[in-house]
């Protein structure tokens, strides 16, 4: 696996990880992108809604456009993947242990 590879499944795992410790599990694009940067990514808002279209078609999180920004909510397979219950979500980094 490529080292941009390794990035893109970073982003979608902290993309889950920040919206876990969300008020009402929910953020929008624009806060979600500040977020990750902070952590170590360097991502467009475009970037992160291609990412966030990803985690929807896992069923991951849910997403609606209002006005100019996507908002996501996380799924209860977006939990699971951060619990490490159930099937691992493709493309999407597991999250460490403890």
């Amino acid at each position: 696996m490529s080292f941009q590879n390794h990035l893109i499944e970073d982003l979608r795992l902290c993309i889950l990880r920040i919206l876990a410790e969300a008020p009402g599990h929910r953020g929008n694009s624009s806060i979600i992108q500040s977020a990750v940067n902070q952590l170590g990514h360097h991502v467009t808002r475009e970037q992160v809604v291609q990412q966030m279209d990803y985690l929807a078609s896992l069923q991951a999180i849910d997403t609606e456009m209002v006005g100019p920004v996507k908002v996501a909510e996380l799924r209860s397979i977006g939990e699971n993947h951060l619990r490490r219950l159930g099937p691992p979500l493709p493309g999407v980094k597991l999250p460490s242990l403890g």
